[in-house]
């Protein structure tokens, strides 16, 4: 029997982990179909898990032996790197338990500092069995190491922050009762390494139910409509974590935005299309005495932040001066062919 971790797709992991101190980007998209066959022994192509771990179970559940060793379709698209934006894509399609029936799914991933999305799609149309692989997931983080400072508070003081998102998507899931099936995005940040903090859940199960969807703390956030198997809608929703800092110290942030969309079968299809969010659009500091305003926040990465988030970029000096020696350039030359353009009118 294949042995899934789908119960621990999005685990919460409250064992400390080491921070990492790089400013880092990832997006990673994965698909994968068809009916696991291994060769040789009978254990073959019978254990699998999450590809993506350091407390963060998410990506496609795929056997130990991978894609090829036991004749599966689809694939990942991972990438890592320092600077962005960066983007993933994936598609694939199988046959389903004994033929019958075909599984087709997509993910895609966008990954920039502050500003992440995800989409998954999967649609079903056979029965599976043990062995019948059919899932889309999509994962986009980065990692930053931010320093907070504020005139008259010294550097080690303690203090505390939390994070807004603007959270924006649609989810929907149309099954084949009594299948069930499940389609998760989740938004989770995590600072110093400590634990897992998750701003945003929404969970699609199928067309008769209704989706579980939260923000932070709180139920039903922002302007999200649910209805039977279906929401959409945006929110800003804030961590209320109340991460542990200390002012004028370096911490490191991970943020990630994870889906996964996994159809049951019989015409069973889920999407969740969260491609154009998450965006920062706020930061909570507090300091001994409550909420600190007016504060400066200094990234690793060189995003341009404060305390209402996420900055429009400001051109640089050099940048002003070529731009205002252009226009300069350009309207001596406007002036320069104004009068030929009198000299040579034609005679009326």
């Amino acid at each position: 029997m294949v042995v899934r971790l789908t119960s621990v797709l999005f685990g919460l992991v409250t064992a400390a982990a080491l921070p990492s101190h790089a400013a880092q980007l990832r997006a990673y998209a994965g698909v994968v179909a068809g009916n696991a066959q291994g060769t040789g022994s009978i254990f073959a192509c019978a254990t699998s898990g999450p590809t993506i771990g350091n407390g963060w179970f998410a990506g496609v559940a795929i056997p130990t032996e991978g894609f090829s060793g036991c004749n599966l379709a689809g694939g990942i698209d991972d990438h890592v790197a320092a600077s962005g934006p960066l983007t993933a894509s994936q598609t694939g399609t199988a046959p389903m338990v004994s033929g019958l029936g075909t599984y087709t799914g997509s993910a895609q991933a966008r990954a920039d500092y502050w500003s992440v999305g995800v989409s998954t799609e999967g649609t079903a149309t056979g029965g599976t069995s043990s062995s019948t692989y059919h899932q889309a997931a999509a994962f986009a983080s980065f990692t930053d190491t931010l320093t907070l400072r504020k005139t008259g508070i010294a550097t080690g003081t303690a203090g505390s922050t939390d994070f807004t998102f603007l959270v924006e998507g649609a989810m929907q899931s149309l099954s084949h009762s009594p299948y069930a099936q499940q389609a998760d995005v989740r938004l989770g940040i995590r600072v110093n390494g400590r634990y897992i903090w998750d701003s945003f859940m929404a969970t699609t199960y199928g067309s008769a139910d209704t989706p579980y969807v939260r923000g932070g703390a709180t139920g039903l956030p922002g302007s999200f409509a649910i209805g039977p198997g279906s929401l959409s809608g945006s929110a800003l929703v804030t961590s209320t974590a109340n991460f542990d800092i200390q002012w004028g110290v370096p911490f490191t942030v991970e943020v990630a935005l994870l889906s996964s969309a996994y159809p049951c079968c019989h015409g069973a299809s889920n999407s969740a299309d969260f491609l154009n969010t998450a965006l920062l659009k706020g930061i909570v500091a507090r300091g001994p005495g409550g909420e600190v305003t007016g504060f400066d926040v200094l990234a690793e990465s060189g995003a341009k932040l404060g305390p209402q988030g996420l900055m429009a970029t400001v051109p640089e000096p050099s940048t002003w001066s070529l731009m205002v020696a252009g226009l300069a350039f350009s309207a001596w030359r406007i002036r320069r062919r104004q009068p030929a353009a009198r000299r040579y009118r034609p005679a009326r």
